[in-house]
């Protein structure tokens, strides 16, 4: 029977930078620069930026094999957006029970300008661009990846990676509203959302599991 591989936990070159966005994240949550509401949306909103890193992903892999890339794209993004939006909605319609703020959840530009304005999101999401951006070019761009996957290998993968951290933030999210937005809350997301990152991180390097 495998057993879980503790070596992913181990800072390494090709994690660094999620191990550098966690102390970051956490570091503005101690010194008052964020909260937890902010750290919690922010990770909603990394469902878009997780999209924008994949099209460059695929247009690395697709121009490499000499075909036209921009197609394939807009393909992506024509229902990877629809996803988003009706992630957002969902989102929205549970917040507007505890943010007096946000009136209706299907108006996603308002909701998306309330959002950005919470305190330190700005800093927060320029770190997790900065996280997304590190990882694209740490682990796909210079080991040359898009060489050795294929699109059936890659094309299923924001979904997966959204879905399983959406899921992670929206138990975190129950935690922080019912204990009244204390520290803790966002903390323990950012810990839970670490140790994600850093599973994918070694699955796709076959490290993950150990026999």
């Amino acid at each position: 029977m495998p057993l879980f591989n503790l070596k992913i936990l181990q800072p390494t070159l090709r994690n660094s930078s999620v191990w550098f966005n966690a102390i970051f994240l956490i570091a503005l949550l101690l010194i008052g620069k964020s909260d937890a509401l902010t750290v919690i949306m922010a990770y909603f909103l990394e469902t878009i930026i997780i999209g924008v890193i994949f099209c460059f992903k695929l247009h690395k892999m697709v121009s490499f094999n000499e075909q036209n890339p921009y197609l394939l794209v807009l393909k992506f993004l024509s229902h990877y957006l629809f996803f988003i939006a009706v992630q957002l909605v969902f989102v929205f319609a549970f917040l507007q029970f505890y943010d007096v703020n946000i009136n209706k959840p299907y108006y996603l530009l308002e909701n998306l300008k309330y959002v950005l304005s919470l305190k330190g999101m700005y800093v927060v999401l320029a770190s997790i661009v900065g996280y997304n951006l590190a990882d694209y070019v740490i682990n796909f761009v210079l080991p040359k990846t898009y060489r050795r996957i294929t699109l059936n290998n890659i094309i299923s993968q924001p979904y997966s990676r959204v879905l399983v951290q959406q899921f992670t933030v929206i138990l975190v999210c129950f935690f922080y509203f019912f204990i009244s937005g204390i520290m803790v809350g966002a903390i323990l997301l950012i810990l839970l959302r670490t140790g994600l990152e850093l599973y994918y991180n070694a699955k796709n390097e076959e490290i993950i599991l150990k026999k």
